[in-house]
């Protein structure tokens, strides 16, 4: 005669069982936590590797801008979402001349690079891309303008080759009244600044977004960063390849700043509020072994 298991025996097997299942589900949770934190400092390593051999195949400085931004607000139930983000800038010429918010480089072929329109039409154009500063290599702090995707064509009098602008005609360049027009003009090029960094100089060096870096939810560069969408953005910082005195020709002399960004989880703290906690640094780019 074959006997039943009683009730305190299924029990018992019950509560392993369910021991089991909690280790299990931990441990799964622990390896997929790993796994993402490792994915976050590796692909920003990987990221910043690439604009460093980026700035060594063009021999053009590169800077690697990082930053964290909030894009979603800490309320009473939930908690804020923080993702750290990069770009990487190439150096692409420099300033001859800024004026009506508009930034020419009289030497360099724009108009066999990007479209062109006149002033009046890019300062209204919905898309564009940003224009980046690298003079400063020392400076951390983020400055880019937006400029419409057209590029602008000007006209200067060869009386006077920087000429003023006309009212009338806002996508042309004209000389003053004192001058007499003459028959040979020169045409100009630049990008119309619709908002943002707006304090351009003569000479100074600009450059264009090629790659672009967003980390997982809460996962951030360093350790600043806000909770509320009126600061959103913080920790803004930037890191320069080639843009030191050592040139191209020795590679731990080609990285302005530090060479390695530190990379945070955010994650709640005993009062369940956001902490940020050290999950890796990214790779040194100049090292010789990646």
């Amino acid at each position: 005669m074959k006997r039943a298991f009683t009730l305190l025996e299924l029990l018992v097997v019950i509560g392993i069982m369910g021991l089991l299942g909690t280790a299990s589900i931990g441990g799964y949770r622990a390896v997929t936590r790993g796994m993402e934190e490792r994915g976050a400092v590796d692909n920003a390593s990987r990221f910043i590797h690439s604009a460093f051999q980026r700035s060594l195949i063009d021999r053009q400085p590169v800077a690697v801008y990082y930053w964290n931004e909030t894009i979603k607000e800490e309320t009473a139930d939930e908690n804020a979402i923080v993702v750290g983000k990069a770009v990487a800038v190439r150096r692409a010429g420099r300033v001859s001349r800024f004026a009506n918010n508009v930034v020419y480089d009289e030497f360099a072929d724009l108009n066999l690079t990007y479209p062109t329109n006149n002033v009046s039409s890019a300062s209204s154009a919905a898309s564009g891309m940003y224009l980046y500063p690298m003079d400063d290599v020392s400076d951390t702090s983020f400055e880019r303008s937006r400029v419409a995707t057209f590029v602008v064509q000007s006209t200067v009098t060869e009386a006077d080759p920087l000429g003023v602008q006309n009212e009338d005609m806002p996508n042309q360049m004209v000389a003053p009244v004192d001058y007499s027009p003459t028959s040979m003009e020169m045409p100009m090029y630049g990008f119309k600044v619709t908002s943002g960094y707006s304090d351009w100089q003569r000479g100074d060096a600009y450059g264009f977004e090629f790659q672009y870096l967003t980390l997982p939810h809460n996962y951030i560069f360093g350790t600043d960063f806000s909770k509320q969408m009126d600061n959103p953005v913080s920790g803004k910082k930037k890191l320069v390849f080639g843009g030191g005195a050592g040139g191209y020709d020795q590679r731990s002399s080609n990285v302005s700043g530090t060479k390695v960004i530190q990379v945070c989880a955010l994650r709640p703290d005993k009062t369940g509020s956001l902490s940020p906690v050290k999950v890796g640094e990214t790779k040194d780019p100049t090292a010789k072994e990646q």
